[in-house]
């Protein structure tokens, strides 16, 4: 499994029956855009939907939040300001830079500390090696308040992003590394058959791909939606030549290529396998 795969695998268990679980991500190009995953995080959590105009998410916010606890009252002005629906505000316009980025960290951290005080809640930010700047604050202020409140907060990043939190005891790391030559071929066995014939193609797969079932997976999706393979699933037969067979050299391309969702948001093909390995 992906990382992503992992996290749909947990909150959709019912370990987390009860809680309150809002998810949000860092995207490529989002480093360039300030609190880009925390707006999704509160359009979650207030429940905004693209249709709402802006009279619709203000009524959305207030009620929530006031509903939760009259005391967040003055955190107003950054919800709103945040989901673009400040309007005229002179208090909130006449803060300077660093006063609204103060108050928006001190905002932010205590409705989640309120909320996880009425429920077990889950916050899930995916992709932190394309986190922005303002975000990364608003993370590494709440984590400091994580021992205190009933509050779970998985997040899950590349190895070339750097944290400061390796040395909490709270604090622990999941590395999930490629598979091994073995756990692929098993996997291409279940997904594309035991055909003699497609041995060159699971021996170039396996190459491309090093281990990554994510990539692996959407690789043979490719194939058999460009009818390089026909068949069924785990009886495939190859329907041309080894040599004319392109196979995309990273897993973002074959996303990009791919009209189908990405594995997690749906029943992945080898999840027997998985199952019978104790993965899931």
């Amino acid at each position: 499994m992906g990382k992503s795969r992992l996290f749909w695998e947990f909150t959709h268990s019912r370990r987390t029956v009860d809680w309150l679980i809002l998810e949000s991500g860092s995207v490529s190009y989002g480093k360039a855009t300030a609190y880009l995953p925390v707006i999704d995080l509160l359009k979650a959590y207030f429940a905004i939907e693209d249709r709402n105009d802006a009279r619709r998410i203000r009524e959305k916010v207030t009620g929530k939040l006031l509903t939760l606890d009259k005391a967040l009252e003055p955190s107003l002005p950054v919800f709103l300001a945040l989901l673009d629906v400040a309007g005229e505000d002179q208090p909130w316009q006449s803060l300077d830079p660093p006063q609204r980025r103060q108050r928006t960290l001190e905002a932010i951290k205590r409705l989640v500390l309120r909320e996880s005080q009425v429920q077990p809640l889950l916050l899930v930010l995916e992709d932190l090696h394309w986190i922005d700047s303002e975000t990364q604050a608003i993370l590494d202020s709440l984590i400091e308040s994580l021992p205190a409140a009933r509050l779970l907060l998985l997040v899950n990043y590349r190895p070339e992003y750097q944290h400061g939190w390796g040395s909490k005891t709270y604090y622990s790391q999941v590395r999930i590394d490629p598979l091994p030559p073995e756990s692929t071929g098993e996997i291409l066995r279940a997904v594309i058959g035991d055909d003699a014939a497609l041995q060159p193609l699971k021996q170039l797969l396996i190459a491309r791909t090093d281990g990554n079932p994510l990539f692996l997976e959407e690789s043979v999706r490719t194939l058999v939606e460009t009818n390089v393979l026909i068949g069924e699933r785990g009886n495939y037969r190859l329907a041309k030549p080894i040599e004319s067979i392109q196979v995309p050299a990273t897993v973002q391309a074959v996303l990009a290529a791919s009209p189908t969702l990405p594995p997690w948001r749906r029943e992945s093909p080898f999840d027997s396998v998985l199952a019978r390995r104790g993965a899931i």
